[in-house]
């Protein structure tokens, strides 16, 4: 999953519309723009560029200058950070993730990416591969989706029988995702959820300094990110933390 794909799925999983995603992540590569610029770097016809616009500008997250033609500019994401954290102290968790996205744009070597012919395999061997603890962040509702129930719970088999506990973040409240809370006690995890609107259907594993990521790309194939990164791994178990320590039951 490329850095720019990721900060668009992460934008859209607090509250922004896909169109506000796109070209609010395309208005932090540029100094300024302008609304064609923008249209031919994306999808949107310029009568959508426009709108996406004034609904950004009205949020506060774009700037515009009345020249002409106009330039339009979006805040930093220092200060959109801010922003959300002046909400709720569920929103300054999850706001804290906006602030390691320029981090994201320099890995480099250390990332791999797998795809749907060698994903089950490889998603069969992580429980193998963790020795004490791994955290479940995400939609459960993809993981079933994404691999089906039957492999889930051999994932899930392989991980108790090491002794290898979980704690998970789930992001909806799907019939499947209930079910699994209901089996935290038998199978060494606990479980807290979280109420995101128009999440979007991924997941993130993260133990020791490995951090996973599992999507499904615009073509709808599986993907999965694998970055190891003590930096990264730190700084995603703080957000983690506290994301956990800010959540209900």
């Amino acid at each position: 999953m490329q850095a720019y794909d990721y900060i668009i799925e992460k934008l859209i999983g607090i509250g922004f519309s896909e169109g506000e995603a796109i070209i609010y992540t395309k208005l932090l590569s540029y100094p300024s723009v302008t609304a064609n610029f923008l249209q031919k770097q994306t999808r949107f016809s310029l009568a959508g560029i426009y709108k996406i616009l004034d609904s950004l500008i009205s949020s506060g997250l774009v700037l515009t200058q009345a020249t002409k033609p106009s330039v339009y500019k979006a805040i930093g994401t220092n200060l959109l950070a801010k922003r959300f954290e002046k909400e709720s102290k569920k929103m300054q968790r999850i706001s804290r993730k906006l602030q390691d996205l320029t981090g994201l744009m320099s890995i480099n070597e250390q990332t791999e990416i797998y795809e749907d012919e060698e994903l089950v395999n490889e998603y069969l061997s992580i429980p193998k591969k963790i020795n004490d603890f791994i955290w479940c962040v995400g939609s459960f509702e993809a993981v079933i989706n994404f691999f089906g129930e039957n492999t889930e719970r051999e994932f899930i088999k392989t991980r108790c029988s090491r002794g290898v506990s979980a704690d998970a973040i789930i992001f909806d409240s799907s019939k499947c995702s209930k079910e699994l809370a209901g089996r935290d006690r038998g199978e060494k995890r606990e479980t807290k959820f979280i109420g995101i609107k128009n999440y979007p259907l991924n997941f993130d594993y993260l133990f020791g300094d490995t951090y996973l990521n599992f999507h499904k790309d615009d073509e709808g194939k599986l993907r999965m990110l694998k970055v190891k990164s003590k930096n990264l791994a730190n700084a995603k178990l703080m957000q983690y933390q506290a994301l956990w320590n800010s959540t209900c039951k």
